[in-house]
């Protein structure tokens, strides 16, 4: 028999088509370890995420020129935990390319190595939680004019996540139980023209929510300076925090007095409700003393974390 896709036109072409782009339909997280983790620079310094589950309420907001709208559906808005799994799949991507290797924007990994990888339980539940997370992604509306050109104005409405889908038969190099995610083109580009910023490792061990938000707040903000200074309204309006101001407040207080944020210690100044961000890494005699105790409190950690597992 001819095979017919091998016949030969002028000027050398075959009668059908090339492939006009290459055909990679899978980036297998697995297969990369992370070194360092990342965030999406947008999100961080923006509220694009609740911060309390179950949320349903539809917000809007405006910061300056920037205008963020995020709708959800009957799940709930995904939450900032939710966000462990961007966070995740960006960490493995940005990896990926500063080894020059090829990425797609759909992604495949296996739950556990994504449990283990943001400091999770395994437990059953803990599969059926991810579901339910992914549910949330994929149901969250944003429109937002937030974008990474200053000649390119425009509003774009995207989901958190394109899609989702649970493999439970063997699909190529992909096995059995993996997780399959396709990211939105708005994210995507986010990661490839390198909008994101290194964060702690140890941002996962963060456990209330607003908590995990003002240290996002503070690693855009702050960064590697000395210190961030922003007044307690602005910082309201930025946390996304559907608290009142007063509670707010409270909970500002609450962490002020704890100070286990990763990286940075904050301060609030209630004679003119202005918070400040001081970067842990600084050679000052306060930050030595915060650098020994957060170091003290990893090592307990560590310890725990052992004999756990014993």
């Amino acid at each position: 028999m001819i095979d017919l896709t091998k016949i030969k036109r002028k000027y050398n072409l075959n009668t059908l088509r090339p492939y006009k782009h290459k055909l990679l339909d899978f980036f297998i997280a697995d297969e990369v370890n992370i070194s360092t983790f990342r965030d999406e620079i947008a999100t961080m310094e923006h509220p694009f995420f609740a911060l309390k589950a179950g949320d349903t309420k539809d917000r809007e907001y405006k910061n300056g020129n920037v205008i963020v709208i995020v709708r959800s559906n009957s799940l709930g808005l995904a939450t900032i935990f939710d966000k462990d799994i961007w966070i995740y799949v960006i960490s493995k991507l940005q990896e990926a390319i500063n080894s020059a290797k090829p990425i797609s924007r759909t992604i495949a990994f296996t739950p556990y190595d994504f449990f283990v990888t943001t400091n999770r339980d395994r437990s059953g539940r803990a599969y059926e939680d991810l579901k339910k997370a992914l549910s949330r992604l994929s149901g969250t509306r944003i429109q937002t004019n937030v974008i990474y050109s200053e000649e390119d104005k425009k509003t774009i409405d995207f989901g958190l996540i394109d899609k989702w889908e649970f493999i439970e038969t063997k699909k190529g190099k992909l096995e059995i139980g993996m997780i399959e995610v396709t990211l939105p083109d708005w994210l995507f580009h986010a990661i490839t023209k390198t909008r994101v910023l290194q964060i702690s490792p140890d941002y996962f061990r963060i456990r209330k929510a607003i908590d995990r938000r003002l240290y996002e707040i503070a690693r855009k903000h702050c960064g590697s300076q000395s210190e961030f200074v922003i007044s307690l309204e602005k910082l309201h309006l930025k946390s996304g925090s559907s608290s009142n101001k007063r509670e707010f407040k409270r909970l500002v207080k609450n962490l002020c007095i704890k100070n286990d944020l990763p990286d940075y210690e904050i301060f609030l100044d209630i004679s003119n409700d202005k918070v400040t961000f001081k970067n842990r890494n600084q050679n000052t005699p306060q930050a030595e003393s915060a650098r020994r105790r957060e170091n003290g409190k990893r090592e307990v950690y560590k310890i725990k974390k052992t004999l756990l597992k014993k």
